[in-house]
């Protein structure tokens, strides 16, 4: 079931960014409760959609999305591991993109890190495509119109 964020998903969603993103990325993140700060900070702005089962209730995957102008940005993306290929990331990013039509937005973008080979895939087969990558922040922007 895909639902808007309420605050009792918040640290569902710090263990996901945690376990299915931290440790995918070439950067140095915070740990313990510095990461827990950073990502509510994050998710406090835009807006936040979860999948959480009926019998379950920290979210089994999260996307968190931002607006700037008619522009979507997809901040952050993770599924459970346990999860994955069972088409929650597809339906995720479907409902954001439906929701940032109806808000007027006519192009969505994302940044991937450069060496995240699935999840460029996961955007290519969704119809994204690269706009350029930048080699100082090790990053690849890619974008999608609406």
């Amino acid at each position: 079931m895909i639902r808007w964020r309420q605050q009792r998903d918040d640290k569902g969603i710090v263990e996901l960014v945690r376990t299915q993103l931290v440790p995918i990325s070439p950067w140095q993140h915070p740990s313990g409760s510095r990461l827990h700060y950073e990502i509510n900070r994050r998710i406090r702005r835009g807006a936040t959609l979860v999948v959480a089962q009926s019998h379950r209730r920290s979210p089994i995957a999260f996307l968190h999305m931002e607006f700037r102008g008619r522009t979507l940005f997809i901040d952050l993306l993770a599924v459970d591991s346990r999860h994955q290929n069972r088409q929650w990331g597809t339906a995720l990013m479907n409902r954001a993109e439906q929701y940032a039509r109806k808000k007027g937005c006519t192009l969505s973008h994302v940044y991937v890190d450069e060496d995240n080979f699935r999840a460029l895939r996961f955007y290519h087969n969704l119809g994204y495509y690269i706009l350029r990558v930048i080699p100082a922040l090790k990053i690849i922007e890619i974008a999608k119109p609406l």
